[in-house]
């Protein structure tokens, strides 16, 4: 995993619209989202919004992915009721496909997670769709642990969390 390689994560601007736009409609990316047009709605509401915070993942410079974050404690979702206070929910994709299955992926999660870690949180879930083999195959080596199968209010899903560790001096 390319763990040396230097990931940034900037805020989503309006200015970023019509790149997300694109990678949506990629077929790697389109097969595990909804429809790309509500997506790209959903995104540019959570612009400057305190609810989910939404960033471009840059490599070396250059963007690559999508990630977003959702402070869970107020989540009205039946199936993650239960999460201890501090819980962020993520998710992400990467836009360029010939940067897929390069272990990219689990490497900014990594460093996106420990930012959140280093502003109080405790757990990170993600939750994708039990047929995502390679989304699970990411979050694994990115050290999430199944928590079981649940069916949100986006459909079937395998909640997968990641927890700080007490030792943790963040």
């Amino acid at each position: 995993m390319p763990k040396s390689e230097p990931y940034a994560f900037r805020p989503l601007a309006v200015a970023d619209l019509p790149l997300l736009a694109t990678w949506l409609e990629s077929r790697h990316v389109r097969r595990w989202w909804r429809d790309p047009a509500e997506a790209l709605a959903s995104m540019e509401e959570h612009i400057d919004a305190a609810s989910v915070s939404c960033f471009i993942v840059t490599l070396n410079g250059k963007d690559f992915a999508f990630i977003q974050a959702a402070d869970l404690d107020g989540e009205d979702d039946e199936a993650l009721a239960g999460q201890p206070k501090g819980t962020y929910g993520i998710d992400q994709f990467i836009g360029i496909e010939e940067l897929v299955g390069k272990g990219h992926g689990p490497a900014f999660m990594i460093g996106f997670c420990d930012l959140l870690f280093a502003k109080g949180a405790r757990r990170i879930l993600v939750d994708p769709h039990p047929d995502n083999v390679f989304a699970i195959r990411a979050y694994t080596k990115a050290d999430f642990q199944g928590l079981g199968e649940t069916t949100t209010k986006y459909g079937r899903a395998l909640l997968m969390a990641l927890d700080r560790q007490e030792n943790d001096t963040q």
